[in-house]
Order: C-alpha cells, then sequence, then structure tokens
C-alpha cells in the first residue's frame, strides 16, 4: 500500500471497529487504554459508539494518531522479534530517549519521528 493510499484511509477517518480491533490486539494497547487516548472518550462513551447500528469512523486527527500507534509497535516487533519484547520496550523508559517512555511519545508526530528514527537506528545496528 502506498503512502497516498494510507493518507487517503486516514483522511476518510478508521473504522471504529479496525481501530478497536488493533487495540485488542495488544496487551500494551489494552493497558493503556489507547482507545479511550485517541478518541478522547471514555469506554463507556465508545462502547455506547461500537452498538450503534450506523458504522462509525474516527475523524482523520484520531486516525493519524491510531496510524502512529500501529506503526511503532509494528517496527518495534521488527527491531527486537517479538510483540512480548516490543511492548516491553514501548512500555519502559528509554535512556536514549532522555527516559521518556517510548509510547507515550507516539500520539504526537513529533514524538512518533523520534521513536522511529530511533527504532531505525536500532534496526540498522547504529546506536547514540
Amino acid at each position: 500500500m502506498s503512502h497516498l493510499d494510507i493518507l487517503r484511509l486516514v483522511q476518510a477517518g478508521f473504522a471504529l471497529s479496525d481501530v478497536q480491533a488493533m487495540v485488542r490486539s495488544s496487551s500494551l494497547f489494552k493497558a493503556h487504554k489507547l482507545l479511550e487516548r485517541i478518541m478522547g472518550k471514555s469506554a463507556r462513551t465508545i462502547q455506547r459508539l461500537s452498538n450503534l447500528q450506523n458504522e462509525v469512523r474516527l475523524n482523520p486527527q484520531q486516525s493519524a494518531v491510531a496510524l502512529q500507534y500501529a506503526q511503532g509497535l509494528e517496527l518495534a516487533v521488527m527491531v527486537f522479534g517479538s510483540q512480548t519484547l516490543a511492548e516491553n520496550w514501548l512500555g519502559r523508559s528509554c535512556k536514549h530517549l532522555s527516559g521518556i517512555v517510548p509510547f507515550e511519545m507516539l500520539n504526537t508526530s513529533v514524538g512518533f519521528k523520534v521513536v522511529m528514527e530511533y527504532l531505525e537506528r536500532a534496526r540498522l545496528g547504529v546506536y547514540q
């Protein structure tokens, strides 16, 4: 899928059900109540939206943030070799990132870029 295709999907807004499935696939995402963070809504409100007959979609900004979390986890899995190891790294402070927890950085475009650059360097064997 090209970057332009991904942009179009983000602009259209991801289906709530798809993002819920993504969150369910990760113990880290579930533990940090990622869907509530992304949507800025309570779990009860999200559940109510899930029960509507019409498909509920996230707005483009929420979709972009969901994508950042998904891509961050995906690259971390590539670097560390398993989802468990990737989630452990994402959920703990990292001295190479000024002691910040990488998971907490993925909600902004700047933080996402910093985490992705670090992971890419780690993947290539180039450490700070």
